[in-house]
């Protein structure tokens, strides 16, 4: 038995939240993986690649939210505000605060939705960094996945797209998670 998180992130809406970067992680047991890997795939249309919140509608939403939030996951939210900031930039600082902490809760594996090359590489040196800072041990591994490839990446978009629905205007998802939700700022 173990703990391993599911990473992803969002950039909401400009209008309602200019300048903010969201990276979620959904915390599970390994012993739990196959039950919620097979719930979460359940929730995918015909036809889809993979749920992706801002591609559905707000019923959807809410029984997409209902059906993660009721999963045995622990959710972390962390949120950089910085209108100057590039998106890489706010990912990095979310990703330095992110790490540690899933390190702290005892988490070793932490699966990333891959994204170019390059990019993949600088998630990878940032954990290397954070190796030589001490601030985590080696135990923490990143894997990079392709979004289709495992529906528990999904997870962290869903509550990461609850929390851009709440600053703009609209809680009730993300009101959801609150039992199982922390949210920091980078």
């Amino acid at each position: 038995m173990g703990w391993c998180a599911y990473v992803d992130e969002s950039e909401p809406d400009p209008r309602f939240a200019a300048g903010t970067y969201l990276l979620a992680a959904a915390v599970i047991e390994t012993d739990e993986l196959h039950a919620a890997r097979a719930a979460v795939a359940a929730l995918r249309l015909k036809g889809q690649k993979k749920l992706h919140w801002r591609d559905e509608g707000a019923p959807r939403r809410r029984r997409i939210a209902s059906s993660i939030a009721a999963l045995p996951m622990m959710h972390t939210i962390v949120v950089k505000v910085d209108k100057d900031a590039s998106s890489e930039r706010r990912r990095r600082l979310c990703m330095a605060r992110l790490l540690p902490e899933l390190h702290t809760a005892g988490v070793t594996d932490v699966y990333l939705e891959s994204r170019e090359k390059k990019q993949n590489t600088g998630d990878m040196e940032l954990l290397n960094g954070l190796r030589r800072q001490k601030a985590l041990t080696s135990d923490l591994r990143i894997y990079h996945v392709p979004g289709p490839n495992d529906a528990l990446l999904w997870v962290p978009d869903v509550v990461a797209g609850a929390m851009g629905s709440q600053l703009a205007g609209e809680p009730a998802y993300l009101d959801m998670f609150a039992t199982t939700l922390v949210v920091y700022d980078a």
